[in-house]
């Protein structure tokens, strides 16, 4: 390292005289101290009996008052809570809302029996606990229904299954092959009007499906008659099995009307739990209100009662206060400007900027200034070689898999950003484990930093990024770069280290060192994550290992979406 960039050994030491920050601190506060004294002593005289009109405002009107926010909060989550009874689609998701919601109730109780004058709440609390119960009991029932209403749709899954095996395996004429492709046709119809019945959220839709679904029922059956007895019996079976699981009374169909026709009574019972909830908060809220006027009445009269006495001391606190005011512009002036410039000086340095701290003064903060001064130079030095070898590869001195996964991750977000594609090489030298067990270890780092070099001289962009992902492999990152982009340039670092001719006589394919290239593209609108690029290439570079290396392919040619 330079000399001239080397921090002082010694810190520069102090001519002026020294005046420390103790005696700033204990100059001012005995000023404080003094005019703290004073007005309290001067106060004190004046409000003995405010303190008694306070202590019955302490003892009487608050505790009600907290009690009745205490027991709103309550109220407010209770209401959130209960949603949880509407909404839940499984019977333990039920049973921990109700848990839930007894648990608050209960809390509401034990705060309502630990206070007097509160027995007109019960009424109202035991009116909402029997709602919830029967919100309970509507909300089990239709989880059963749709527990019911899933049964019958794997029924009819299986049953679509049975008629694909049918109709595949059947030994019959052309003709007849025909007309069993159109039944065929008309069940799977049939059954894709059900599977999309039991997503539906009206019933008029629902109705006009099941009138569709049962006039093609109706005609299944009319056209089974017209196959050979060895297919008419399994045929009909499937008929008789897709009109149980769907129109009768158990079937698709009237479970998902008596599932929506629940489903709306549960939200019904829930909003009924709701407005029974508000307006037992709205009650709460009014004693609220009556207790809080007492206690505005009491705090005005206590206003008048004070506000003479207030006017006596009024002259004694505006000296007071000029007083302060003078002791905090002093220790303004002393302390805190010089402390926000050293902390604005201290965020340049973590920022980047080289300006020196001048602060002036013979303390303990020009002290911390010139040792802030006298660590920046060294802390800058040892940053920048953390920094130097945590993203370089110690022995081809390009950036390193941390670098890599740090640049990638950053690549990757832009990409998305700016809604443009991204591509990534993999890179791996062919044949790498016998060169190395040939021609020595030595020999094999020295060809890993030509194969570096060659990386970094094709990486002719600005946004470019070569870098060793360890071993013998590579990765090139080509940002706003297609897949004919990205190919082209693999093609140019294949032709790069062909035309290098590195000696590899143990190369079954050539004489020379020779590479394989995987190459993975993300579209510009269809941007993945660091990890699924990466095995996307790496899944192409193995590809182009199998076909027998010194090769370039695209994820997307051995590769099916």
């Amino acid at each position: 390292m330079n000399q001239n960039n080397s921090p002082p050994t010694t810190q520069p030491s102090k001519t002026k005289a020294r005046i420390s920050l103790s005696s700033v601190f204990v100059v001012a506060f005995i000023g404080v101290f003094i005019i703290f004294i004073s007005v309290t002593m001067l106060a004190y005289s004046r409000l003995a009996d405010f303190r008694d009109i306070l202590d019955d405002i302490a003892n009487k009107s608050l505790p009600h008052v907290v009690f009745s926010e205490q027991v709103n909060n309550h109220i407010t989550t209770l209401s959130a809570i209960s949603d949880g009874l509407s909404y839940a689609n499984s019977e333990p998701a039920l049973r921990i809302a109700e848990g839930n919601v007894k648990q608050k109730i209960d809390q509401i109780r034990i705060l309502a029996e630990h206070k007097d004058g509160t027995q007109y709440l019960d009424f109202h609390l035991n009116a909402i606990e029997s709602e919830i119960l029967e919100l309970k009991s509507l909300a089990l029932h239709r989880i059963k229904l749709a527990k019911q209403l899933a049964k019958q749709e794997q029924a009819l899954y299986a049953l679509n299954d049975e008629v694909v095996e049918l109709t595949t395996v059947a030994t019959l004429g052309s003709q007849d092959i025909q007309m069993l492709q159109r039944w065929r046709a008309a069940i799977f119809e049939a059954v894709a009007l059900a599977t999309n019945a039991a997503n539906l959220s009206r019933l008029q839709t629902i109705r006009q499906s099941f009138f569709k679904v049962t006039e093609i029922t109706a005609k299944l059956y009319t056209d089974v008659t017209q196959f050979p007895v060895t297919q008419h019996t399994k045929m009909l079976a499937i008929v008789d099995d897709f009109n149980h699981i769907v129109l009768s009374e158990q079937g698709i169909f009237p479970l998902q009307i008596n599932l929506l026709r629940l489903s709306g009574r549960v939200i019904g019972r829930g909003n009924f739990v709701h407005s029974l909830i508000a307006d037992y908060s709205r009650l709460l809220n009014f004693k609220s209100y009556q207790l809080s006027d007492s206690l505005i009445t009491q705090t005005r009269r206590t206003s008048i009662r004070t506000n003479i006495q207030i006017q006596n001391v009024g002259l004694y606190v505006i000296g007071a206060l000029i007083s302060l005011l003078l002791i905090v512009f002093f220790i303004q002036n002393r302390v805190v400007r010089r402390l926000v410039k050293l902390n604005r000086v201290v965020q340049d340095r973590a920022n980047g900027f080289r300006n020196s701290t001048r602060i002036s003064g013979n303390d303990e903060i020009s002290d911390i200034a010139d040792t802030i001064d006298y660590f920046a130079a060294t802390i800058e030095q040892q940053k920048k070689a953390l920094q130097e070898l945590s993203l370089l590869d110690g022995l081809t001195g390009i950036p390193n898999r941390r670098a890599l996964d740090e640049r990638l991750e950053h690549e990757l977000k832009l990409a998305a950003r700016e809604k443009w594609p991204l591509s990534i090489l993999m890179v791996d030298v062919d044949f790498f484990k016998p060169y190395n067990d040939n021609y020595g270890h030595i020999a094999g780092d020295e060809t890993l930093i030509k194969i570096a070099k060659i990386l970094e001289k094709v990486a002719k962009r600005s946004g470019d990024f070569a870098a060793r992902y360890g071993g013998e492999e590579f990765v090139f990152v080509l940002p706003n770069t297609d897949k004919v982009g990205a190919i082209k340039v693999a093609d140019i670092l294949l032709d790069a280290v062909r035309t290098a001719a590195i000696e590899h006589k143990h190369n079954p394919n050539t004489a020379y060192i020779t590479v394989s290239i995987g190459v993975a593209t993300c579209a510009k609108n269809d941007i993945k994550d660091a990890d699924y690029v990466q095995r996307l290439a790496d899944q192409a570079l193995y590809a182009a290992k199998q076909n027998g290396r010194d090769q370039v392919i695209h994820y997307s040619d051995v590769i099916t979406p």
